[in-house]
């Protein structure tokens, strides 16, 4: 269905306001850098309605462009009312619906979007991640193994005595070497890409930063990922 620009502008602006620390990136995106990644907000329209529901979203900033980087998301996040339910809400009762909806997302959002954010919290969240459904019904997949190759880099950003440590983590688990197979992924291979990324890691850091000087990126507010 065909929703009016204006009143979808006047929606995303009204987000904006609340969370001034996050950028417009697109008509129904706010994101902001934090060191190798980009975390913030997408409203995300339901198909065939005229409702939005929004998300809290991570992105990687290392793959080969800002494109292939932001196809998929590290992390999607729903938020949920006092019931327990996903939001739904129709773009014309926005105004009387959003102060329940941000209270919401405010206590629901991982961290605050406020300055840098801790290191040892972004793993925190990710490991969060990891042990919930579905991904915690799979524990050796190469699903969970993609959430854990963020981990990795995300820690490689931060310093390399940070990365080995993830990665003996990484290598003492038995992953479902057949799963990775069927999703056209050598287990072993991957392993060894791994650990090939720490000599690498000039390289790493390099293609950080010529995504973060793409013009669109180069406008968001940034900020470090600090260890405590």
């Amino acid at each position: 269905m065909a929703i009016d620009e204006e009143l979808k502008r006047k929606v995303i602006e009204a987000w904006q306001n609340a969370f001034p620390q996050l950028s417009l990136y697109a008509q129904n995106k706010l994101y902001k850098v934090v060191g190798s990644i980009v975390i913030g907000l997408e409203l995300i329209k339901l198909p065939r309605t005229d409702e939005y529901r929004p998300h809290f979203v991570i992105y990687p900033l290392w793959k080969e462009d800002v494109k292939s980087s932001l196809d998929s998301p590290i992390i999607i996040k729903e938020y949920y009312n006092k019931k327990g339910l996903q939001y739904s809400i129709l773009y014309e009762r926005h105004i009387y619906l959003f102060n329940d909806v941000l209270e919401s997302v405010k206590k629901q959002t991982p961290f605050s979007f406020n300055g840098n954010i801790s290191y040892n919290k972004l793993v925190f969240v990710i490991d969060e991640c990891s042990q919930t459904p579905p991904l915690s019904a799979a524990p050796n997949s190469y699903l969970q193994a993609t959430l854990q190759d963020a981990k990795f880099k995300i820690s490689l950003f931060v310093g390399i005595a940070e990365a080995k440590s993830v990665l003996e983590q990484i290598n003492k688990r038995r992953w479902d070497a057949n799963h990775f197979k069927s999703c056209g992924v050598d287990v072993n291979r991957w392993l060894q890409g791994l650990q090939e990324s720490i000599s690498k890691r000039d390289g790493f850091l390099k293609q950080i930063e010529t995504n973060k000087r793409e013009k669109k990126i180069a406008q968001l507010v940034s900020f470090d990922t600090i260890i405590r």
